[in-house]
Parts: C-alpha cells; sequence; structure tokens
C-alpha cells in the first residue's frame, strides 16, 4: 500500500507556483492551513446564524417542509427551509428537531446551506473576490472561470452524519469532467473526530467511478473505493482545500461534541458548459456506456 503526505502548506500564497499545479494535477488537491483571516472566518460563521434568524419559521420569506428530498435517505431527512424569493435553503440534521424559540441552537444542528453566495457580502466576497482564492482559481481553471454552485457543510457535534464516498461529479451536469474544482474552506478546526474532509490522492485520474444511493446518501459502490488509500485532510478554521470535481472523498459522521462548519464552493472552466442533464448522463457512463452517476430517478422510485 502506498503510504501517502497530505499536500498541506503552511500558507496560501498570493500566486500559487508551478509546483503547486502540478501537485493538484498530479494528486486532484491542494490544502493550505492558513487563508482566511480571523475576521472572515468569524464573519462567515456568523452569517450562518443570521441567516437561520433570518430565515428560519419566517413563513414570509420561507417555505418550510418538516421532510426534506428523500425521506428514505438518513440524508434526506432533516427539515428543510427553502426561500420563497430565490435559490437559497438550507436542511436540518436528521436527527435534530428545530423549534422556533431556539433559533441559534438551530443554526449549531444544521446539515448544510445551498445557493448563499448572494445572501450576505462575506460570502459574495469569499467566493468571487478573495484576491488569494482568485489567483489559486486562476492557475488551476483558466482566468475565465465561473462559479458553479455555493454550500455550507455542516457537521453538528454528536449527531453530523457522514457524507459518504463520492465525486461531485456525479451530481454535476456538464459536458466535460476536467474543469471542475471544489473549494473547501474551515470555519470551525476540522479533525478526524469531527469529521474532516478524507480524499485519495490520484482518485481523480481512473475517470467516474459508479455510485449508487444507499440508505445515506449516493456513494461510490464499495468495490470502486478503498478507504485504506485515504488521506485526512485536518484544517484550523480559515484553512482551505481544492479539489478535483472526480477526486473521491467523504467526511465521516461526528460523534465529537465539536461542531465542524466549512463552506464550499464549486467553480468551472470557460470550457465547461452546464448542459442539460440527459446529455451529462450520457458522458458520466461506466465500460458499458451506462450512466454511473447519482441517479436521481432510482431515488424517487426506491430501486
Amino acid at each position: 500500500m502506498t503510504v501517502h503526505i497530505p499536500n498541506i502548506y503552511p500558507t496560501l500564497p498570493d500566486k500559487p507556483d508551478a509546483e503547486m499545479i502540478a501537485r493538484y494535477r498530479e494528486d486532484g488537491y491542494l490544502a493550505f492551513l492558513n487563508v482566511l483571516t480571523p475576521e472572515e472566518v468569524s464573519a462567515a460563521s456568523n452569517g450562518i446564524n443570521e441567516l437561520v434568524r433570518k430565515y428560519a419559521f419566517n413563513e414570509e420569506l420561507t417555505e418550510h417542509v418538516n421532510k426534506g428530498y428523500g425521506q428514505k435517505m438518513v440524508n434526506g431527512r432533516g427539515t428543510l427551509f427553502k426561500s420563497r424569493t430565490s435559490d437559497f435553503h438550507f436542511q436540518v440534521e436528521g436527527d435534530y428537531e428545530p423549534k422556533p424559540d431556539r433559533l441559534d441552537e438551530l443554526a449549531d444542528n444544521i446539515r448544510k446551506f445551498q445557493s448563499y453566495t448572494n445572501e450576505l457580502p462575506i460570502y459574495e466576497y469569499i467566493a468571487t473576490k478573495h484576491p488569494k482564492l482568485r489567483a489559486l482559481l486562476g492557475a488551476v481553471l483558466g482566468e475565465d472561470y465561473e462559479q458553479y454552485s455555493s454550500m455550507a457543510l455542516c457537521k453538528p457535534a454528536g449527531i453530523g452524519q457522514a457524507k459518504p464516498w463520492h465525486q461531485d461529479l456525479a451530481y454535476f451536469a456538464v459536458n466535460r469532467f476536467d474543469g471542475v474544482t471544489g473549494m473547501w474552506i474551515a470555519l470551525d478546526r476540522a479533525t478526524t473526530e469531527n469529521g474532516c474532509m478524507q480524499v485519495i490522492p490520484g482518485g481523480h485520474r481512473t475517470g467516474p467511478r459508479e455510485h449508487y444511493w444507499s440508505k445515506i446518501d449516493c456513494e461510490i459502490t464499495t468495490e470502486k473505493v478503498d478507504p485504506a488509500d485515504a488521506v485526512p485532510i485536518e484544517l484550523p478554521p480559515g484553512g482551505l482545500m481544492i479539489f478535483d470535481g472526480l477526486l473521491p472523498h467523504e467526511t465521516a459522521a461526528n460523534r465529537s461534541n465539536l461542531r465542524r462548519r466549512a463552506l464550499q464552493f464549486h467553480y468551472r472552466s470557460a470550457a465547461t458548459q452546464v448542459v442539460p442533464r440527459e446529455e451529462y448522463m450520457k458522458k458520466f457512463t461506466g465500460p458499458e456506456g451506462i450512466f454511473i452517476g447519482c441517479d436521481y430517478s432510482k431515488l424517487e422510485t426506491g430501486e
């Protein structure tokens, strides 16, 4: 078994050098301990509480759904709050019952925020204007990249569920697989105990892997990933990992007494276009030409 030393640098430079980018191409990721300032981390984390206080149980602004999409799946059971005026929405961890008189407690028990870039200036700045992040993304994707999605991924203390092994491109309807990258930013200390990212170095180079809907989530089939090849990416608040859209990764359940909040943004190169899902499904295939990504029709029918 090959022993991998994580690609973790002390700090993100103003401009990444050629050696860094070569390591990204080879291993599918890079990580940096020191990226956001403490002030930026605090503003981004406090923003989660601010958005919960604004939207949760506010029926004028938000549609309140008792059970999220995919109730048979562990990661789909949590209460969902959906904005009535934008794509912004957030989901509560399935084992937590939200109450309107405990909103800050609710904010500590969120599973996922989505489509939030334009909700607060701090998120727009980090996602689209931060000079060091722009330089890193430009070096990886080319200067004409575009933002593709935004998520805030949270693992509440004690009850945060696992996100099993998967490739992000198993979800994304794009026309090519060499021009999508994710950026994962720790807002709390991320450790193996509270569910830091785990990655398979070089795993992006084998292309799409077969996924299926388990009782937990959409995940890579067991014979297509070996957890023994994984390395943990432990990061302090303000640390960052950038990773290829085909890199297999997972986060374990959080059974510790410390929450784990993180921001995640995805970007695509200028040559990478969003396409109809039918076109994308013809590309994310195995040797037999059959779609091997996250097939929502099978989730809906319970197959």
